[in-house]
């Protein structure tokens, strides 16, 4: 049976990933906790970081576009909008004083789910 992570272990990888993309983590402990626990959640159900805020196929093959961080934070989302679709992720710069609207989806209709 494979080891399954931590809710500390996956706040650890979050922070690793923020730190080495120059980002920072949603300052809400609140939403925190929420986002973390459910890639938590994907992982030991799944084996992999899955986006805690998109349906998946069970598949990393047919996932691996939300795999957190998602093709879309790194590529668009973030660059253009300051922040991921699930708002786990922000650019350094980002005002967190500043209201902050839902970013669109971009995951083409035939991958989602």
């Amino acid at each position: 049976m494979k080891r399954q992570k931590t809710y500390e272990d996956v706040l650890g990888y979050v922070r690793m990933i923020a730190e080495r993309n120059e980002w920072k983590l949603i300052e809400d402990e609140d939403m925190l906790r929420v986002l973390v626990t459910g890639l938590m959640t994907n992982f030991n159900r799944l084996g992999y970081y899955n986006c805690p805020c998109r349906d998946n196929h069970g598949d990393a093959r047919l996932d691996s576009d939300i795999i957190c961080p998602c093709v879309y934070a790194r590529t668009s989302d973030i660059p253009e909008h300051g922040t991921c679709f699930c708002a786990l992720f922000f650019r350094k710069d980002f005002d967190m004083s500043q209201r902050f609207s839902q970013i669109p989806e971009r995951r083409p209709p035939d991958k989602a789910r």
